[in-house]
C-alpha cells in the first residue's frame, strides 16, 4: 500500500506518529513514534513537552543505548500493536507501525499547506507568515503549490515561533531533486546555508565523529541544499515518493539476514537517495571482510544519509547484508544501514556510509 512520508497521525492512544516510508503493509502504517504520553511509558531521557492537554516524551532514538533499549522493551509491553512483526524479514527487525483501526486522525502535509497559504497574511504570527514567505520563494524554482507540504509542529500547531524548524515535504522525486537544481544557485536575503560550525555540531551530537573526520563529513554536507536557514529559522526539505516511482513495493521481496559486512563499490544510480528508504544503486561491489557476493545496492533508513553520493562516486558501507528475493526474478544482496533494531544494538557504532 502507498502511503506518502511524513504524513502525522495521531492515535486512539494518543501517539503523535510520522508516517516512515512510501511503502506500507495493506492494514497498518509504518510511523516512528514522535510524541508519546508518559501515563504507560516514560524516559526521563527523553525531552518532554506538553501537548494536547497530556504530558509527552520527544521520541529520540540518540539518547543513551541503554536507556533506549529499556525504554522500547517497555514500549512494547505497553503498546504491543504498535510493533510490526515482518512476515518478509528472516531476522529480528524492529518496525514501528500503527494499524488503522488504532488511527485517530492524519494530518496531510500537502492539505495543510494549502489551507496555510489561503490565511489571509496579516492574520498569520511570525512562524507561519516565515513558512509563507519561505513557500513562495520555493515556488520560483517551478514546482507547484500542489508539489509542496508543511510537516512537523507547523501542521499539528503546537510550534513554538522562536524555536520550531520549517519542515518541508516534497511530492515526487522528479520534483525534489528539481528542488535541489533551483537551490544550488538561487538566491534570497533570507536565505543562508549552514556554516561549519552549524554541521560539526549535528556532527558531535549524531556521532559521526566516529565515522568520518571533520574535512569528509563537511565536504559531504556542504554538497545538500536540503537543510539551512530562511529569516534565522532552520528549514528542512523531505523527498517523498509518487505511487508511480516507488523503487520497491511492499510483499514483493522478502529479505534474508545474512549479518554485519562493510562493502564498497561504485554509484550508478543516486535517483533514490532521497527518499526514506532511500537506495544507492552500485556496480563492481567488493566484500571487505568475508565471502565476497556481488552487492547491488546499498539501503539506508536515516535521512542523514540522503544525496551524500552522486553517480561515479565510490561508497564504503558498513550494514546488514541481505539476500533478497524478488517474486518472479533472480535473488540479489542488498546491504542496509539503519534498522530501528540498529539503535539498541552495537551496530549503532558501526553502520555507517561514506564516500571514498
Amino acid at each position: 500500500m502507498h502511503f506518502y512520508e511524513s504524513s502525522i497521525i495521531t492515535t486512539k492512544d494518543g501517539l503523535h506518529c510520522q508516517v516512515y516510508g512510501n511503502e506500507h503493509p495493506i492494514d497498518s502504517i509504518f510511523v516512528k513514534p514522535k510524541y508519546i504520553p508518559t501515563e504507560k511509558v516514560e524516559c526521563s531521557a527523553f525531552q518532554y513537552r506538553f501537548i494536547s492537554g497530556k504530558k509527552m516524551n520527544r521520541f529520540n532514538m540518540w539518547i543513551d543505548k541503554e536507556e533506549l533499549k529499556k525504554y522500547i522493551d517497555n514500549f512494547k509491553a505497553s503498546y504491543p500493536y504498535y510493533v510490526f512483526s515482518s512476515p518478509l524479514h528472516k531476522g529480528d527487525r524492529l518496525f514501528f507501525s500503527v494499524p488503522i483501526d488504532r488511527i485517530e486522525r492524519i494530518y496531510f502535509p500537502r492539505r495543510g499547506l494549502s489551507e496555510l497559504m489561503k490565511m489571509p497574511e496579516d492574520s498569520l504570527d511570525a512562524h507561519l507568515k516565515l513558512v509563507h514567505e519561505f513557500v513562495k520563494f520555493l515556488l520560483e524554482s517551478g514546482l507547484r503549490l500542489k508539489d509542496l507540504g508543511v510537516t512537523y509542529s507547523t501542521l499539528m500547531g503546537h510550534y513554538l515561533s522562536s524555536i520550531s524548524d520549517m519542515n518541508i515535504v516534497i511530492y515526487g522525486k522528479e520534483n525534489f531533486w528539481k528542488a535541489m537544481k533551483y537551490l544550488e544557485t538561487a538566491k534570497h536575503p533570507m536565505l543562508k546555508w549552514k556554516t561549519k560550525e552549524d554541521w560539526l555540531r549535528f556532527y558531535t551530537g549524531r556521532n559521526r565523529f566516529k565515522i568520518f573526520n571533520e574535512e569528509e563529513f563537511l565536504h559531504l554536507m556542504s554538497r545538500k541544499k536540503s537543510e539551512g536557514y530562511f529569516g534565522g529559522t532552520l528549514f528542512v526539505l523531505f523527498g517523498t515518493e509518487k505511487e508511480e516511482d516507488v523503487w520497491f513495493k511492499w510483499g514483493d521481496e522478502t529479505y534474508e539476514s545474512l549479518g554485519l559486512v562493510t562493502a564498497e563499490g561504485t554509484v550508478v544510480d543516486n535517483f533514490s537517495s532521497v527518499a526514506r528508504p532511500g537506495c544507492y544503486e552500485i556496480k563492481d561491489s567488493k566484500i571487505l571482510e568475508g565471502k565476497n557476493l556481488d552487492v547491488s545496492k546499498v539501503v539506508f533508513y536515516s535521512r542523514d544519509y540522503c544525496m551524500i553520493a552522486y553517480p561515479g562516486e565510490k561508497i564504503r558501507a558498513c550494514g546488514l547484508l541481505e539476500k533478497v528475493q524478488p517474486k518472479a526474478q533472480k535473488p540479489y544482496y542488498r546491504i542496509v544501514v539503519g534498522y530501528f533494531d540498529a539503535y539498541i544494538s552495537d551496530r549503532r557504532e558501526k553502520e555507517f556510509i561514506k564516500v571514498v
